[in-house]
This record gives C-alpha cells, sequence and structure tokens, in this order.
C-alpha cells in the first residue's frame, strides 16, 4: 500500500511544481509588461548668458503644484549628456541643472508629477500620456517663471524658451531591467522663495 502511495505521490508532486512555475511565469511576464511602457524623462535647466530684456509682468504668481497620482523614480542622466557638453561649452549658455527620471505611463490625473527646488529654481514638471503624450511645465528661475503645456514626440528633443532660460527635454521608452527605482519625494520638503528681479 505505501509503495501504491507513493507511487502516486510522484506525479502529483510533479503536477504541482510545473503549476508552480507557470504561475510564476505568467507573474513575472505581467510585471515586465506593467513596467514595459514606463517613461525616462530628462531635462536640462541652463541659463542665458545674454538674455534679452525681459520682465515678469505686475500680476506674477508663484508656480502652482500640480496634481501627481502617482510616484516618479530618480535615474541617472544618459540621453541629453551631449547636449549638456554643448552648452556647457558655449559662452552663451551656462547649465544649472541636469534631471532624470522615470514615470509611469499614465493619464493626467494618475501620473506623477515631478518637483524642483532648486535655490534658484523651483517648480513643477509633468509628462503624462492622455492618448497622445504631453507635458505640462510651471517653473520659476529666479524670479522668472515658464509656463507651459505642450505635446510631445517620444526620442525628440524639445526645446522650451524664456528670454532668462530654456529647459531641454527628451521622453523615451525605459527599458526596466536596466534602471532600479529610486522613489522622489511627492512634493519637496520646502520650496524656496522666488527672489524677483529688480528689472520688474
Amino acid at each position: 500500500m505505501s509503495h501504491i502511495q507513493k507511487k502516486n505521490n510522484k506525479p502529483a508532486s510533479s503536477k504541482a511544481a510545473l503549476a508552480a512555475f507557470i504561475i510564476g511565469a505568467v507573474l513575472l511576464s505581467s510585471t515586465f509588461l506593467a513596467t514595459a511602457r514606463d517613461y525616462k524623462v530628462e531635462v536640462i535647466l541652463f541659463e542665458n548668458n545674454n538674455p534679452s530684456a525681459a520682465t515678469e509682468s505686475h500680476d506674477y504668481q508663484e508656480p502652482k503644484r500640480m496634481k501627481s497620482g502617482s510616484k516618479a523614480w530618480l535615474l541617472s542622466p544618459t540621453m541629453l549628456n551631449d547636449e549638456a557638453k554643448t552648452l556647457s561649452a558655449s559662452p552663451k549658455y551656462t547649465v544649472k541643472h541636469h534631471y532624470s527620471w522615470g514615470i509611469e505611463s499614465l493619464p493626467y490625473q494618475q501620473s506623477a508629477s515631478y518637483s524642483i527646488a532648486e535655490r534658484d529654481a523651483h517648480g513643477y514638471i509633468k509628462v503624462y500620456a492622455d492618448q497622445l503624450l504631453f507635458t505640462n511645465i510651471d517653473l520659476d528661475y529666479n524670479g522668472f517663471r515658464l509656463k507651459e503645456k505642450r505635446r510631445l514626440k517620444l526620442n525628440e528633443r524639445h526645446f522650451f524658451d524664456h528670454p532668462k532660460f530654456g529647459l531641454l527635454m527628451q521622453v523615451s521608452r525605459l527599458e526596466p531591467k536596466l534602471e532600479p527605482k529610486t522613489e522622489t519625494e511627492d512634493e519637496p520638503e520646502a520650496e524656496p522663495k522666488a527672489t524677483l528681479s529688480s528689472s520688474r
């Protein structure tokens, strides 16, 4: 009797192992598919060394917080390194900040808002996918505000211009296995107030 029980248990254990393997493979593929549409966002903020005589209007307002329905995670800059070197080599510009982060491909309400909190710059950048890809930018640099919404194309460089400064942005698909997630804060602990320029 014991011999028969052992013989019957062997196929049962093999079936259980096979089932566990299939379930594990399905879960692994589901995890991969959930992150395969993630985006990598990279931004260079640079100052114009020969700015035009721009002034902010009397009704200037601080950048407004954008709702963040998920979290971004920090990544190493890789896509715009050559552009950063070119800008740095030019006497016309000074590269101030170079950021890179990952986000999930989500519509506006669920997408992540990236917060910038520097001594000379603060505000928000949001990239989201409402059928098409868009970005909303609301950023203050040394008391001058850049606010813009624009449609984006993957893998293309997009330039956002202000007489005092500019942004260069690129968004590409993120390879999920290459870049570990290090989540950013939803909002900076303390945002510096804009130092309004004397030209106003």
